[in-house]
């Protein structure tokens, strides 16, 4: 029932901000009109108004709703928007600002004023903070009254944690918890009474108006657990299942079903195919469009690189990924021919911690292979392993199979995504950070990936790129 609430709210906002950015486009539209007919100095271009221009729509509406879906707006929207929602709506107004500007560029339309586009980005973006800010819960609260929960199960400290959180005034206009059904009595201080038993359940939502039942199954036996959740469902009444080994951060559950049978499936990243599929897009648009822009240094890089030392201008190396998987990684080659072979005379002078090896004034690297390394010059050949698939432009580095070989069970989680070119690490320190802060660096990324995230990272690493810190 909540859910379904939260399901058809979230709609419902998407639904109102299209329709926000819509007629804050007119208002701009008008707004450019008055100030041009008042404007004596020739400030601001004239622009045909209205049926002409009813094109401008189907670019700017689609650009601002898929940022707003794709910035995590419509997130647990029953809870008033915070600050980090509000700002997130600022960045997503400034990224569809940013986009249809790109787009215009790129379909070589110059007739659209750009003050229109400005306007159009402060009245959306002002509109779609009132709308989460004040519109929503007051239509949460006009769509149902407030959800009747009882809690039934031990009280652990899961339970009690659970209770102090939906007693939070945010839930206020969504749930109001009227009880427990504990065996032990309830601690002093406990926000909401003991009303029974869990054997005395039945008799309570007889009796008493329930919305949801939370069950706490840790003190419970299965057949009495599975005795109160098969009792829910006969009366109708919406059931959360909380046992305490579901844990927000290490994985993700969702229900799904085979043949018929629900499952409870775990999933260590946080994901939809739709931000997977755009994200794959993005690689592959972006791979090409950079193997395009890059082809003339990757030629002079090539003649460098075969004028200086003997050997391939490209080496090979086989690189693990995601689940484990292999692929061949390209980068231009930066050490004399035989590298790994010097591996083991080296060895005792190795930097690093963990299962990686990095030394500083590495012996083995070319005095061509060192200014590459500087500006992340031998990184380039990637974008060929982006464009066929291997790795994404961001995503934790691939390691190499005997590193993972060595990897404790909580590092392995890192390979759950596909390896890509930068992330976090190459932009937090990169080799002075320890093993161990750049395994964590990776799994922060993937516990919080986003496409916004992505493009941060990629920004980012051009400046780290162009300040020449990639040692």
């Amino acid at each position: 029932m909540l859910f379904k609430s939260s399901h058809f709210q979230s709609g419902l906002a998407a639904f109102i901000d299209g329709v926000l950015v819509v007629l804050t486009l007119l208002a701009a539209l008008v707004t450019h009109k008055i100030l041009n007919y008042f404007d004596t100095a020739n400030l601001f271009a004239t622009f045909d108004m209205f049926w002409h221009t009813a094109w401008l729509y189907l670019a700017v509406v689609p650009i601002w709703c898929l940022t707003l879906e794709l910035a995590g707006v419509y997130n647990r929207i029953f809870v008033p928007a915070d600050r980090p929602r509000r700002i997130r709506i600022v960045v997503a107004a400034g990224i569809s600002l940013f986009a249809t500007l790109a787009l215009l560029y790129a379909l070589r339309i110059y007739s659209v004023p750009r003050t229109i586009l400005f306007l159009h980005a402060l009245y959306a973006a002002g509109a779609i903070l009132i709308r989460a800010t004040w519109i929503q819960p007051f239509l949460f609260r006009t769509e149902t009254p407030p959800h009747l929960l009882v809690a039934v199960g031990s009280l652990s400290a899961e339970a009690q944690k659970f209770v102090s959180i939906i007693t939070n005034p945010n839930y206020r206009h969504v749930i109001e918890p009227v009880g427990i059904l504990a065996d032990a009595p309830v601690p002093e201080g406990f926000s909401i009474p003991r009303v029974g038993s869990p054997e005395t359940m039945a008799d309570y939502i007889h009796h008493n108006a329930t919305d949801i039942v939370a069950i706490f199954p840790d003190s419970l036996t299965h057949a009495s657990a599975a005795s109160l959740f098969n009792l829910c469902q006969i009366e109708g009444i919406e059931t959360w299942l909380m046992p305490s080994y579901l844990r927000r951060g290490l994985c993700l559950p969702v229900i799904d079903e085979v043949e018929g049978r629900p499952i409870l499936l775990f999933s260590a990243t946080r994901k939809s195919g739709l931000s997977l599929a755009l994200k794959r897009l993005f690689d592959i648009i972006g791979s090409a469009f950079l193997l395009l822009l890059f082809s003339p240094l990757l030629a002079v890089i090539a003649l460098l690189i075969k004028l200086t030392s003997p050997g391939p201008v490209i080496y090979t190396q086989v690189r693990s990924t995601r689940r484990g998987r292999t692929f061949p990684m390209y980068k231009f080659r930066t050490m004399v021919q035989g590298a790994d072979k010097m591996l083991e005379q080296l060895a005792s002078r190795n930097e690093s911690t963990g299962p990686t090896f990095k030394i500083k004034a590495d012996p083995r690297v070319t005095r061509v292979g060192k200014f590459l390394r500087r500006y992340s010059l031998d990184e380039l050949p990637q974008l060929f392993n982006v464009f066929l698939g291997h790795m994404s432009l961001v995503g934790p580095r691939p390691p190499i199979p005997a590193e993972v070989e060595k990897y404790e069970p909580w590092q392995r989680r890192r390979l759950s995504m596909r390896s890509g070119c930068t992330c976090l690490w190459q932009i937090g320190g990169r080799n002075a950070l320890s093993f161990e802060e750049w395994m964590h660096l990776d799994l922060q990324y993937i516990d919080n990936w986003s496409l916004l995230l992505d493009f941060k990272i990629l920004a980012k690493t051009l400046g780290a790129m162009i300040r020449g810190t990639g040692m």
